[in-house]
């Protein structure tokens, strides 16, 4: 199955967004969080998807890497083109999809 990252909006929550995701023809919401942490003299940048987003992807890391690097790169305010394709994901990959 296909997956595309359809949208990326931000919330009224500074550093969260909702997602669109659609894995072969099925649509998908999800909201990830992007947070900056300083870790000695260095500020590090995480993105952390919601239970259904990590439940969804559990299987397919690459895929989840994929969609919380675009979604850094929007929080950076750099460009993103949308749709974007993100890969192909294996019915055996797929956790659990509401």
């Amino acid at each position: 199955m296909n997956v595309q990252l359809l949208s990326i909006e931000p919330t009224e929550e500074w550093g969260t967004f909702d997602i669109r995701v659609k894995i072969g023809i099925e649509p998908h919401k999800f909201t990830m969080k992007v947070k900056t942490t300083p870790i000695t003299n260095h500020q590090i940048q995480v993105t952390h998807g919601d239970n259904n987003f990590l439940k969804t992807f559990k299987f397919s890391p690459m895929i989840a890497l994929k969609i919380s690097k675009l979604v850094s790169q929007f929080h950076n305010h750099q460009t993103v083109e949308l749709p974007a394709n993100i890969g192909g994901l294996l019915s055996g990959e797929l956790s659990s999809v509401n």
